[in-house]
């Protein structure tokens, strides 16, 4: 007999994810050279979709798409249709189901289908049943988002599963397992950092993550029956075997996908890249989670053309630095994360300057530059480290088409955050910006 769902028992806290935008998959599989699917008309399938905090911001800047999401944890889809029901949102439907019994319930084809915080953190049958429908489910040139536990980062962070497994598993209920855990992570904490060794502070830093954490991913991701890490070449054998290949990583443009791109080139030059060059990557990066796009094996890739380069909109929230109070902006400019960028060439000066009174919309790249060929690597080393924004052309996803407030009051409402027409959360009180 099937026992409570512990999403039930425990709500887990959703907030929107960056990366998972139709828009953003499909513009990361044309920087890297993969498919190219579908940018309006689209349908979208999101699996594990919680209370809906995802696709609600989703399908209300994007009347042009269908959104369809299934979650097994009645509390959750409720909650979710609820919310739609707020937002009369007409292009958006919830399926209460488990993973293993939602294929009959989910017809036709998705051109993307999203499926975050699932594959680690279920049973190895609800995982083959997800990979099944997926592999059912995904249109020819769809493209398909999935994230899970890598190693060998989650080795060190499996420990601190299990001991916390173990120091609760006599405490009755998943929310007073997850108050008693977190407490047993602070004392631990306190006992290890005035230690010398290396050991004890990467350790007490693990457990400050736990300490950190939001009672809810504390509860599913350390307390949780199912969690499994995988290197990157077990994963890739294993989605093989389904269909699909890895087309990159969805959230290679941000501190938690990054990884040095002279990296590769090293371990090459100095023979230690191995027969499975991105599990050296991983190891040697500490990597603790990947989030991959995938496409169908022999789907139709060719690189990114200039037409297509030229095509994309630019925007950014780069300001001109002022030498002293007073003087006139240098060609240095900051972003708010607090990293400086010189803009050496006049014309990248000039466009940046132009930008900045625009955010949070853009121009196209062909409107900025008249010859994209001389500017575009540049202009990728920015977007790929987070100081500018690049955007697959969409007129629809203007600000100025819509209004936002609706849809801000109620997320503000449901978890002190809000969205826009791109998809990027800002939190609104002073919680860390990274979701899990």
């Amino acid at each position: 007999m099937v026992g409570p769902n512990p999403y039930d028992d425990v709500p887990y806290t959703s907030y929107p994810i960056e990366w998972t935008a139709p828009e953003r998959l499909a513009l990361t599989s044309l920087l890297h050279g993969g498919v190219r699917t579908r940018r309006s008309g689209y349908r979208v399938l999101e699996l594990g979709c919680g209370d809906g905090a995802n696709l609600l911001a989703l399908a209300h800047y994007r009347p042009h798409g269908q959104f369809v999401g299934v979650d097994a944890a009645s509390s959750r889809i409720a909650l979710a249709r609820s919310r739609q029901s707020a937002l009369r949102l007409a292009n958006l439907e919830f399926i209460g189901s488990d993973l293993r019994t939602a294929l009959p319930l989910v017809r036709g084809h998705f051109d993307y289908i999203i499926a975050h915080g699932v594959f680690s953190w279920v049973a190895p049958d609800v995982r083959d049943a997800l990979l099944a429908l997926c592999a059912e489910c995904l249109a020819p040139d769809g493209l398909f988002y999935v994230n899970y536990n890598t190693r060998p980062g989650w080795n060190i962070r499996a420990m601190v599963r299990d001991h916390l497994l173990a120091a609760t598993a006599g405490i009755v209920g998943l929310a007073e397992r997850t108050r008693h855990a977190q407490e047993l992570a602070r004392r631990t904490v306190a006992a290890l950092s005035a230690g010398p060794h290396p050991y004890g502070h990467l350790i007490a830093n693990e457990f400050q993550f736990v300490v950190d954490g939001r009672p809810s991913y504390v509860a599913h991701e350390f307390l949780a029956e199912h969690n499994q890490a995988f290197w990157r070449s077990e994963f890739v054998t294993l989605v093989r075997a389904w269909g699909f290949e890895l087309v990159a990583d969805a959230d290679f443009n941000h501190a938690s996908g990054r990884i040095d791109p002279e990296l590769p080139k090293r371990l090459d030059e100095a023979g230690i890249a191995g027969a499975r060059p991105g599990d050296t990557l991983d190891l040697l990066s500490y990597r603790q989670l990947h989030s991959p796009i995938l496409a169908k094996i022999g789907a139709p890739c060719r690189p990114i053309d200039e037409a297509e380069a030229a095509a994309l909109t630019m925007a950014s929230r780069l300001r001109p630095k002022a030498t002293v109070p007073g003087d006139a902006a240098s060609a240095t400019f900051l972003h708010p994360s607090g990293y400086e960028v010189d803009a050496n060439d006049a014309q990248v000066d000039a466009v940046l300057r132009r930008l900045s009174s625009l955010w949070p919309n853009g121009l196209a790249l062909a409107e900025l530059f008249p010859d994209i060929s001389h500017v575009f690597d540049d202009l990728l080393l920015l977007y790929r480290n987070g100081l500018i924004d690049l955007r697959l052309a969409s007129p629809m996803l203007e600000t100025s088409a819509f209004d936002p407030e609706p849809l801000n009051r109620l997320e503000r409402a449901w978890g002190g955050y809000h969205t826009n027409a791109w998809h990027v959360c800002e939190l609104s009180d002073e919680e860390s910006h990274v979701v899990n």
